[in-house]
């Protein structure tokens, strides 16, 4: 065998070699691509909770605020000692009016819910 055989059996193997890298190099930029798109979905998933998420927290501090208004509305009316309840008035009157708070912002009466919402929609 002479040198010019050795060479070309050479090159013929640096050429295979080469094709088989390039291949490779292919199948990870399409594995590559493809994970590019799971991740993709899977921050769309993400983003969808986290909005959401956004919108039972701004529901949740609309009821916060409107159960803040409605204490002190209630402080201002003057209780009569005719008919006292006592403690367990109290109790129920504050569970009552948590309820109140919590209806009053699924109706979307007050509005504030869809500002804060609009507001911080926008960073999530």
């Amino acid at each position: 065998m002479n040198i010019i055989d050795r060479y070309d059996l050479n090159m013929a193997n640096a050429n295979l070699t080469k094709l088989e890298n390039t291949k490779k190099q292919y199948q990870n930029n399409i594995s590559k691509f493809s994970l590019d798109i799971e991740e993709s979905k899977e921050i769309d998933k993400n983003k969808e909770f986290e909005k959401k998420r956004l919108r039972e927290v701004s529901k949740d501090f609309e009821a916060l605020m409107i159960n803040q208004m409605l204490k002190e509305m209630r402080k201002t009316v003057n209780k009569s000692d005719l008919i006292n309840g006592g403690m367990a008035e109290e109790i129920f009157e504050d569970m009552l009016y948590d309820e109140y708070s919590k209806e009053f912002s699924k109706t979307k009466t007050f509005g504030l819910s869809d500002i804060i919402y609009n507001q911080l929609e926008k960073y999530v």
